[in-house]
This record gives C-alpha cells, sequence and structure tokens, in this order.
C-alpha cells in the first residue's frame, strides 16, 4: 500500500452473521474494496483527507517523451532539444505504474516522432497503464489508428480552428483537411477521446464554428484549454471579458450540436455558478478531468519533459527533480514533503485579486499564467472573468436575452 493511502477495516453485521472486508481509501480517488465497497466510513475519511492541499498520490501522469515536432505551432512553450534513452524511459514506465496514476498522458513535441515511441506504448499497454496520447493528428495514419484501437489507446487530436487560414496560421506547418481526417479515422475506431483546442484571439470568434466541426469529425467532446505561457503570451492571452464570451459561447454551442466540453481553467466552474449558467459534469469523463479538484491542481499530477525534469504543473517550470539522476518514487516524495510546495497549492495563500475572492478555496487561479504576468508565484490570476467586480453580475444580466437561454447540459 502506498503512502497516504488509508487501510481500513470492517465488521458487517447481517443478522448473526459477521462478515469482515477491507478497503483501500485514496485520497481524492475512490475506495476500492476486496471483497465489498466501502461506503460511509471511507467516505468520511476521504473527505476529511481532501481538506488537505496536496493529494497524496498523483492523480495522473503527463509525459512529454519528445522535443520532437513538424510543427512550428504559434503557442508552443518549447522544450530542452533532449531525451531520455530508452532503457530509462522503460525503467520510467514501471515507476509511474508503481505510483498508480489515474493515467497516462503522453504527448511531446509530437510524441509519434519519438523512434521507440510504439514500442515504449506496447511497454505500458502490457503494464496495464490507462493511455492517452495527445498528437497534432498530422502522423496519424490507418495502420497506426488500427494499432492503437487493438491496444485500446485513446487519442486526443489538436485542432485550434476550424478555419484553414486560421488553423494553418496557428499551427504552421500542417493542412486542416489532413488532420480533420486524422480525427474522423479515430473516432471512427472507437478511440478519439476528445479534439483539444487552446484558446487564444487568434480563435475566440470560431468556438460554435469548432463545435460543428466536432460534431461533423464525430467527436464526443472538446477539450477548451486556456492558453499557457508562451511566446508573444500577453498578445495572444484573452481578456477577462474575452474569456467570459469563450465561456457563454461554449455553453451555447454544446447546447446547439450536443458536442460536449471541458474547459481547462480554474476558474470556469466558479465562473458559471456565479453567473447562474446550469450545468452538470460531462458523466463520461475526460483524460483531463478531475471533477473533485475543478480549480488549480498544480502538485496534484507529475509532468515530466523530455530531458526527464519532474514539474507539478505542465506549464510551471518549476524542477522537483530530474529522472536521469532519481526515480519517480523519489522525486513524488520529495514534493509531498516539500513546504514550498505545500504552500503554493493553498489557495488561501494568494495575493492581490484572488485573496479577497469569494472563490479563492475552490479556484486558486492558474499558478503558470500568475507568474508570467507578475512574477509573483502567489499572485492573482488576471485573465479571470470574476477579476473585476463590474464581471460578478447577477443571473439575470448574463446575456440580453436572459439566462433561461442557457439550457442544463453536460460539459
Amino acid at each position: 500500500m502506498l503512502p497516504g493511502r488509508i487501510r481500513c477495516i470492517h465488521v458487517l453485521l447481517l443478522g448473526r452473521t459477521a462478515s469482515l472486508f477491507s478497503c483501500e481509501v485514496y485520497p481524492g480517488g475512490p475506495a476500492v474494496g476486496t471483497t465489498n465497497k466501502c461506503r460511509f466510513p471511507c467516505r468520511f475519511v476521504k473527505l476529511w483527507l481532501m481538506k488537505s492541499p496536496q493529494t497524496a498520490f498523483p492523480y495522473y501522469v503527463d509525459w512529454a517523451i519528445t522535443h520532437k515536432c513538424n510543427l512550428r505551432c504559434v503557442h508552443c512553450r518549447g522544450m530542452k532539444d533532449s531525451e531520455l534513452s530508452t532503457d530509462r524511459a522503460v525503467s520510467l514506465l514501471m515507476e509511474i505504474k508503481g505510483l498508480k496514476p489515474g493515467w497516462l498522458i503522453i504527448e511531446g513535441g509530437e510524441p509519434l516522432m519519438r523512434q521507440d515511441f510504439f514500442s515504449l506504448l506496447r511497454y505500458a499497454h502490457e503494464l496495464g497503464l490507462n493511455i492517452f496520447i495527445i498528437s497534432n493528428g498530422t502522423l496519424l495514419t490507418k495502420s497506426a489508428i488500427g494499432w492503437f484501437a487493438s491496444m485500446g489507446i485513446r487519442i486526443m487530436v489538436s485542432i485550434d480552428s476550424p478555419d484553414p487560414a486560421t488553423f494553418e496560421r496557428v499551427r504552421r506547418g500542417a493542412e486542416l483537411s489532413t488532420v480533420t481526417k486524422a480525427a474522423s479515422l479515430c473516432a471512427g475506431a472507437g478511440i478519439l477521446d476528445a479534439i483539444n483546442f487552446t484558446l487564444s484571439r487568434y480563435n475566440l470568434t470560431q468556438i460554435p464554428e469548432l463545435f460543428l466541426l466536432a460534431r461533423k469529425i464525430g467527436a464526443r467532446r472538446i477539450n477548451i484549454l486556456g492558453l499557457k505561457p508562451c511566446e508573444r503570451y500577453t498578445d495572444q492571452l484573452l481578456s477577462p471579458l474575452e474569456y467570459r464570451q469563450a465561456i457563454e459561447e461554449s455553453v451555447r454551442a454544446s447546447a446547439e450540436t450536443g458536442v460536449r466540453f471541458f474547459f481547462d481553467e480554474p476558474f470556469f466552474t466558479v465562473s458559471v455558478r456565479e453567473w447562474g449558467v446550469p450545468y452538470s459534469p460531462d458523466p463520461g469523463g475526460s483524460s483531463i478531468t478531475i471533477y473533485d479538484a475543478p480549480g488549480c491542481i498544480l502538485g496534484k499530477y507529475l509532468f515530466i519533459t523530455p530531458d526527464g525534469d519532474v514539474w507539478p504543473c505542465s506549464f510551471a517550470p518549476l524542477v522537483m527533480g530530474n529522472l536521469n539522476g532519481e526515480s519517480l518514487t523519489r522525486v513524488w516524495e520529495k514534493m509531498l514533503r516539500s513546504t514550498r510546495l505545500r504552500r503554493l497549492m493553498d489557495h488561501r495563500a494568494r495575493n492581490g485579486y484572488c485573496k479577497n475572492c469569494a472563490h479563492v478555496a475552490e479556484c486558486g487561479g492558474c499558478r503558470a499564467r500568475a507568474f508570467r504576468l507578475t512574477k509573483d508565484w502567489h499572485g492573482p490570476d488576471s485573465a479571470c472573468p470574476l477579476y473585476h467586480k463590474t464581471l460578478s453580475v447577477a443571473a439575470t444580466q448574463v446575456s440580453a436575452t436572459g439566462v433561461d437561454n442557457f439550457p442544463t447540459i453536460c460539459v
């Protein structure tokens, strides 16, 4: 049993019969019983543990296995020109398995450009890991898609615009027709987990058309990813008002097309609740959705760079260790003991606007964005649509036609 799990022993009395059973409680995760599912006692223990800002195991692991890429996207964060060796990558997969994350995301760069990509994936599959791949779609051939389908590996394909000119301006070196064809093939094979859509000023006005394209492709869900630090960041980053526009249009488009979505921003849940926009989470789940942690999840999962650095967030370059010299388990244990990381994960330890926000405990704001814009890891998230009091309006002011035009949907 890994550190942080609790073994509960229960005696169930049914008339004159006593049944002894046990279960493990994963803080932030499900209780799994050996002979019966633990319900009430472990549920209370789990809720008590979730008061702590840091979970005792990673929700998931996000591994950028290569820096290599055949595109030059305008929002690329860039990677060091180095990769873990094949031998180290194999041993790392065993270490990931030992930490028992909910799932493993494999990305890049473009992951299919790593020479030993398919052999590593085969081994990860043999270990029983739940695998998702993020790809730009340009190298997804029919044979590769068939192979992924035979392994039960699911794919997220990045499509940042439904308009060919905008798409090719953002994803320099790609053609929209090629990528949409690959996404359609993945959908037909039953392995398209979602379309990933990086939101910026380039594509803000194209959200309704994106949902229509997703429906045409056969995608069940869109992951709307807020722009994270990159080159010319402030030129591309949405303002609070623009974020509100994006959220409202996403809700409407989802209701009209039946395509669900996950909005990957810590302020999404509290914003729609503040505005009175009814929604419910997608019951099918998502590879990047953590429903019991709707705010900032820095420190609750692991991001591994191609050269082996371990970060507490995919976009927060706080190096917690390097896997060329230590094990992933050792790095995770150091993270659990890190007072600096624990304080950073404490949503109450915020400065500026976020400190006095009524939703800070649930949201926390994006730390990577706050640091990039304020040079303070505890600073305010100035992209939040609730950033200005004038944006926190009553539900009847959500739109000119009234909140009733927002039907209850799964997003």
